[in-house]
């Protein structure tokens, strides 16, 4: 009696990236409001408060609002998204290791 082997291609099907196009860059920051936004990978909030304080010293003009993404890094965040569209001028975002 033969028996039947079911091979699995470990290739993962992905769906295709839905291209969204960069905003353009600003010619100053002085005086804008830029967010400083936590993916939530380890240390990356210290590290965004730290960035957050240096900058701020150095661009006393400018705002810069430190927020946490919600979920993990992967996942969409809408309401981030939306809030730094409307009050915001620009965006720092932080990558994990």
């Amino acid at each position: 009696m033969r028996r039947k082997i079911k091979v699995v291609n470990p290739r993962a099907q992905f769906p295709p990236i839905k291209y969204t196009p960069m905003a353009n860059r600003l010619d100053s920051i002085d005086g804008k409001v830029i967010y400083i936004v936590d993916v939530r990978w380890p240390y990356t909030h210290e590290f965004a408060e730290e960035l957050c304080k240096v900058l701020s010293e150095k661009w006393e003009r400018t705002s810069f609002v430190v927020r946490k993404k919600a979920g993990s890094y992967m996942e969409d965040d809408p309401r981030l998204w939306a809030e730094i569209q409307e009050r915001g001028h620009g965006a720092i975002i932080t990558v994990g290791p």
